[in-house]
């Protein structure tokens, strides 16, 4: 590998396995179509990527706790369980969503009472649209992600114009203190990404409106737009394992077409 090369992928922050790891990846990524509907009802993950499963308990398909349908993921992390530099058990969406453009995401979540106790000052993602860093250069701070702590739901966000762990500014779009446990929470986004302009977002649970937002997000410098992931990613030390569900992940161009309240039909190709 060349001087230059070896440099670059240094100050992006990961290791050589790292980045020969993504690389591999990016080879063999699916280029997922703009309309996907991975509600786990096939029994398996396909369409899902999975490196950021550390064990055979990380994320398994199960019939107890559903929103919809017969099946939906049970998600668990347990103290040591790193991958790729985090505590994390997360199932990754293929597609980047493309800029200049509204994308609509829908997924189901729940939180149980006896299994999701992350220790007080310890905060966990559930569902994060990372940004899409190209190889030897840094990713930054998600532009969007769904945070748990000490028992409030915060929807934050970054941008700068070059991607960065320390973003030019970060938000904080909503929170909901004393989230409820033990009941699916229903969220729908529509996002719009923009390199050149502001970007929105418009946010729902239950069927109502969370947050809307207007205004410079992400990192104009990266060519791809972001990418979404869910499960349990604790961003600090945890005492005893950590359990989440997800369900019912759809991916479309209306409200409609992703509600996670609803059975949607077999995957359309875009």
């Amino acid at each position: 590998m060349a001087g230059t090369d070896a440099q670059r992928i240094a100050a992006s922050g990961r290791t050589l396995e790292e980045h020969r790891d993504i690389a591999r990846s990016l080879e063999t990524d699916p280029r997922g179509s703009r309309t996907v509907r991975l509600d786990f009802e096939s029994g398996d993950f396909a369409g899902w990527s999975v490196r950021r499963l550390a064990k055979d308990y990380s994320a398994v398909i199960q019939s107890e706790i559903v929103r919809t349908g017969s099946k939906a993921c049970r998600f668990e992390i347990r103290p040591g369980d790193y991958v790729s530099q985090g505590l994390r058990a997360e199932l990754r969406d293929w597609y980047n969503a493309p800029f200049e453009q509204d994308t609509w995401y829908g997924f189901s979540t729940y939180l149980p009472e006896d299994s999701f106790a992350p220790p007080k000052g310890a905060g966990v993602v559930l569902a994060q649209w990372h940004d899409q860093a190209e190889l030897g250069d840094p990713a930054g701070k998600p532009p969007l992600a769904i945070r748990y702590l000490d028992g409030t739901l915060r929807f934050t966000g970054a941008f700068s114009e070059v991607a960065s762990q320390n973003p030019d500014k970060r938000y904080v779009f909503h929170e909901i203190p004393d989230v409820a446990r033990a009941t699916w929470l229903d969220f729908v986004f529509r996002i719009h990404w923009s390199r050149e302009g502001d970007s929105s977002i418009d946010a729902f649970l239950g069927g109502r409106r969370l947050f809307r937002f207007n205004g410079p997000l992400g990192y104009r410098n990266q060519i791809k737009g972001p990418y979404f992931k869910l499960g349990v990613y604790a961003s600090g030390e945890i005492t005893s394992p950590l359990v989440a569900y997800h369900d019912n992940y759809s991916r479309a161009d209306s409200f409609e077409a992703v509600d996670p309240s609803t059975i949607h039909g077999a995957a359309d190709e875009a």
